[in-house]
C-alpha cells in the first residue's frame, strides 16, 4: 500500500509499504481521509519524537472496513467508520475506574502504533465506529477532535455560564467554539493569529477585546497551554471561575498559591476522552446534524501533497485534512 512516511523531522515522502496484518479482533480500513492536529505537527517537527523512522503519522481518520479478523462479525464488512485512535487495555486501574484516557498501556494510532496516513489502517474492531456513509468527509475527519471537546465539557461538572472565553482558536479551539455556541453560550475568542480570530467570528464567536482588562469569565478554555496563553487565561478568569486546559505544552507557567486561593479558581485538565461514552456520544451528535464540525475545515490536500499540507498547516485559518482516497 501507499503511505506517507516521516523519514526525518520535517520531511515526508509517499512510498510503498507492506499491508498491515489483521489480528483476530481487528478490522482493516480502506482509509478515506485524515485530519491534521497539533500532536501530528509535534511529531512532524520532532518536538514529539517518532518511535522510529520512517514513521506513519495521523490519527483523525475515517474509511470503509474491507477486512475483518476471525472473531469479528462478517456483517461489518463495508461499514463506513470513524476511528477512535486510542486503544486501551481495560485492565489497568485507570481503565477499571472508567478513566480510559489515562490507560497506562494505551496504544495510540500515529503516536506509538503506525498511523492513518496510508491507504489501509488496522485497528481493534471495537475502536471503529460505524457512521452513515452519506456523511460529509469534512465532518468525519472532525469527529475525533470534537470528541476531545465533548469530553472536556462533560468533565467540567458545572452548569455552563452565559459567556466563555477561548484562548487559542486553532482547530481544537474552533470546535470548542462550535460546541459552546450549540449550547447557547456567548463565545469570545483570543488568538495571536488575527485570521483565526476572524474565522472564529464567521462561525459565530466574537473577538475578545485585547485592551479590555475588566471583563472576566466564569469559564476560560486554554487550548494552547503555553506560558503566554495561560497568562491571558488567568488574567481574564472570574473569581471562582474554572480554567479548562486542553493544550499539552510542557513549559511551566507562573501561578502562586496566593493567587490561586484568592481567586478561588478551579484548574481542570482534560486529556482526550473515555471509552466508550465520549466517542459514542459524539458520533450520535454529528449523525443528528446538531453540529456540523466540518465547518471548521478550510484546507484539503491529496495524499501526494502531504508535505505541503504539513508545511502550510500553521498558516491555515481553520483545519486541514488529507484526502487519501476518493470518497
Amino acid at each position: 500500500m501507499r503511505a506517507a512516511l516521516l523519514v526525518r523531522p520535517g520531511e515526508i515522502v509517499v512510498d510503498e509499504v507492506a499491508d498491515p496484518e489483521v489480528g483476530p479482533d481487528d478490522v482493516r480500513i480502506a482509509v478515506g481521509g485524515v485530519g491534521l492536529c497539533g500532536s501530528d505537527l509535534s511529531v512532524f517537527s520532532g518536538r514529539w519524537p517518532a518511535p522510529s523512522y520512517p514513521w506513519i503519522m495521523g490519527h483523525e481518520a475515517f474509511g470503509t472496513i474491507e477486512a475483518v479478523g476471525r472473531r469479528v462479525p462478517a456483517e461489518r464488512l463495508g461499514e463506513t467508520v470513524v476511528v477512535e485512535p486510542n486503544a486501551v487495555c481495560f485492565a489497568c486501574e485507570q481503565c477499571r475506574r472508567g478513566r480510559t484516557s489515562a490507560c497506562v498501556a494505551r496504544q495510540s494510532v500515529g503516536m506509538n502504533r503506525p498511523g492513518a496516513l496510508a491507504e489501509r489502517l488496522v485497528v481493534p474492531a471495537r475502536f471503529a465506529w460505524p457512521v452513515n456513509s452519506s456523511m460529509e468527509p469534512r465532518d468525519l475527519v472532525c469527529v475525533e477532535p470534537l470528541t476531545v471537546v465533548q469530553a472536556a465539557l462533560r468533565r467540567h461538572h458545572e452548569p455552563l455560564p452565559d459567556a466563555a472565553l477561548i484562548v487559542g482558536v486553532g482547530p481544537q479551539g474552533l470546535l470548542m467554539s462550535l460546541a459552546l455556541l450549540d449550547r447557547g453560550v456567548d463565545v469570545r475568542v483570543h488568538d495571536i493569529n488575527p485570521d483565526r480570530v476572524a474565522f472564529a467570528a464567521r462561525l459565530g464567536a466574537r473577538a475578545a477585546a485585547p485592551d479590555d482588562n475588566e471583563s472576566r469569565f466564569d469559564l476560560v478554555v486554554d487550548t494552547v497551554g503555553s506560558p503566554a496563553s495561560t497568562d491571558v487565561a488567568l488574567a481574564r478568569l472570574q473569581v471562582g471561575g474554572t480554567l479548562l486546559f486542553l493544550g499539552l505544552d510542557d513549559r511551566p507557567f507562573e501561578l502562586s498559591a496566593r493567587a490561586l486561593v484568592r481567586g478561588q479558581m478551579v484548574l481542570r485538565g482534560s486529556l482526550t476522552y473515555d471509552h466508550p461514552i465520549d466517542f459514542d456520544g459524539t458520533v450520535s451528535l454529528v449523525a443528528s446534524e446538531e453540529i456540523a464540525p466540518g465547518r471548521i475545515v478550510t484546507d484539503e490536500h491529496p495524499l501526494d501533497d502531504v508535505q505541503r499540507a504539513f508545511d502550510q498547516n500553521a498558516a491555515a485559518s481553520g483545519k486541514t485534512w488529507i484526502r487519501v482516497a476518493d470518497v
